[in-house]
């Protein structure tokens, strides 16, 4: 009797227990950056050797192409998922300390070799990392890239932008209600595991 009693006691002072359905305190890293789940590939493969493409690597995932470098952490991913804004021609992320923005159509930002290099596709389940940024294939038409504290997701239904808080240097990710449940609680990445080298 004293035992309930006193187990009564704690929970009428400590509140109920936690609920595993409540939200999480603070940022997970979303598996499209876990890279433990990814086979690396030579990324030999994905670097144009063409002097006119300035040393980038190109990959393609499904319908999406991204291209890396040439400087540090630098990336952008051509292709327009449902939620990115009307003409918009993908997004890029420049040195980690801009981005992800989106391009618009009257730029000078380019996609593609200007060699006409032809991106090498990123199977399922692989990653591939060049000049501090890693992409990842998590699955069939999508592919997701990673600088240090910035990365995006591309689906054909939603994308989602991560950038250091507080930071105002991007574009805006869509309303919550677009993206699934584990995406839509944070913006930023989790300070470990470390970003790619």
């Amino acid at each position: 009797m004293v035992a309930a009693f006193g187990v009564a006691v704690v929970t009428a002072l400590t509140g109920p227990a936690p609920s595993s359905s409540a939200a999480p305190t603070g940022p997970t890293l979303p598996v499209e950056f876990d890279l433990a789940r990814y086979q690396p590939v030579n990324p030999e493969q994905y670097r144009s050797l063409a002097y006119v493409d300035n040393g980038r690597g190109f990959l393609r995932v499904g319908r999406w192409m991204c291209q890396i470098g040439p400087g540090y952490r630098y990336v952008g991913c051509q292709g327009h998922p449902a939620t990115a804004p009307a003409g918009d021609r993908g997004a890029a992320i420049s040195g980690d300390q801009q981005g992800p923005w989106w391009v618009p159509p009257a730029t000078t930002y380019r996609f593609g070799a200007p060699s006409g290099f032809r991106p090498p596709t990123l199977p399922v389940g692989s990653r591939v990392t060049l000049y501090g940024v890693t992409c990842t294939a998590p699955r069939a038409d999508v592919v997701a890239c990673r600088t240090g504290s910035r990365a995006l997701i591309f689906t054909p239904g939603w994308h989602k932008f991560f950038f250091p808080s507080g930071d105002t240097a991007h574009s805006p990710n869509p309303a919550p209600h677009y993206l699934p449940p584990r995406l839509q609680y944070w913006n930023q990445l989790p300070a470990s595991p470390v970003p790619p080298r």
